[in-house]
C-alpha cells in the first residue's frame, strides 16, 4: 500500500484545496500516481477559530463520501500538520489538534529558521507527553540540514518526513544529494507529497519512487513509503535505528 502521509487535500480548511472540485481533481492525480491512502493533514495552529476546527471534520466527511460514491481506490485518514508552539500539547490532549489516524504520531512543523536547540526541546516535550513527533518537510529547516543533526534528532525520538518533490530536485541538486544520503542511512522515515492543489504542488509520487529505487534500492523505497506508514496507521513503533 502506497501511503501519502502529508497532504492538504481537504476542501476549504487551509491553503490547500479551495473547494470540493479541487479536492476531486487532486484525488484523480493521486489515483493515477497509484497512491492507495492519504493522511489528510490540514494546518493547525493554537488559537485557531473553533469554526475552522469544526469545518475540518465536515470536509473530511464530505470527501470520504465522494470517494465512496465514486468508488475510488484510495482511503482517507485524519490528521493535522501542527505548527509547534508551547500550547500544542494541550491542544492535542483536548482533541482540537489531531494526531495521525488517532495514533500517538503527530506531524509537526517549525519556522524554517528555528534554532536546532528549540526543535530538540520540542521533540523531547512531545515524547515526554506520550506523542511520537514526525518532523514535516525537514529539508526546509536551515538549522537542521546536517547529517549529524538529523541523526541526533532521530536518536532522541523524532521521525523524519521529506517531500517527494525535494527528492526529485525541486529544492536543488545539493538538497537532493543530502536527502539521498539521509535515505541511505535510514534517516528518512516517510515521504509525503505535501500537495496543496491540482495545478501546483500536486500529489505526485512515482517520479520520486523511481529515483529513490535507482539510487538507494527497492528496500529503501518499500520501508519509507509502505512499511513505516502502515505501522504509523496502526500506531506501531517504527525503528529509529540510524545506519552509519
Amino acid at each position: 500500500m502506497l501511503i501519502d502521509v502529508h497532504n492538504h487535500i481537504l476542501p476549504g480548511v487551509d491553503d490547500g484545496a479551495g473547494d470540493i472540485m479541487e479536492s476531486q481533481k487532486m484525488l484523480a492525480i493521486a489515483v493515477s500516481e497509484k497512491i492507495d491512502a492519504i493522511i489528510t493533514t490540514p494546518h493547525f495552529e493554537c488559537g485557531m477559530d473553533q469554526a475552522v476546527i469544526e469545518k475540518r471534520a465536515e470536509a473530511f466527511e464530505s470527501l470520504s463520501q465522494y470517494i465512496q460514491k465514486a468508488k475510488l481506490p484510495v482511503a482517507l485518514y485524519p490528521g493535522n500538520e501542527l505548527f509547534y508552539s508551547e500550547g500544542i500539547i494541550e491542544a492535542l490532549d483536548s482533541g482540537d489538534a489531531l494526531t495521525l489516524n488517532h495514533t500517538r504520531y503527530v506531524l509537526v512543523e517549525f519556522p524554517i529558521y528555528e534554532e536546532f536547540s528549540y526543535v530538540r526541546r520540542a521533540v523531547q516535550r512531545l515524547r515526554y507527553a506520550g506523542y511520537l513527533p514526525v518532523l514535516a518537510h525537514v529539508e526546509r529547516y536551515e538549522n537542521l540540514l546536517k547529517e549529524e543533526k538529523i541523526a541526533e534528532i532521530v536518536n532522541i525520538g523524532a521521525y523524519i518526513q521529506v517531500n517527494a518533490s525535494s527528492i526529485t530536485g525541486r529544492a536543488g541538486w545539493q538538497m537532493r544529494r543530502l536527502l539521498l544520503r539521509l535515505a541511505r542511512r535510514d534517516l528518512i522515515h516517510f515521504i509525503g507529497t505535501d500537495a496543496h492543489g491540482w495545478e501546483h504542488r500536486r500529489p505526485k509520487m512515482q517520479e520520486c519512487l523511481a529515483y529513490l529505487e535507482k539510487k538507494a534500492g527497492k528496500d529503501c523505497v518499500i520501508t519509507i513509503t509502505r512499511d513505516n506508514p502502515e505501522k504509523l496507521l496502526r500506531g506501531e513503533n517504527i525503528s529509529g535505528k540510524v545506519r552509519n
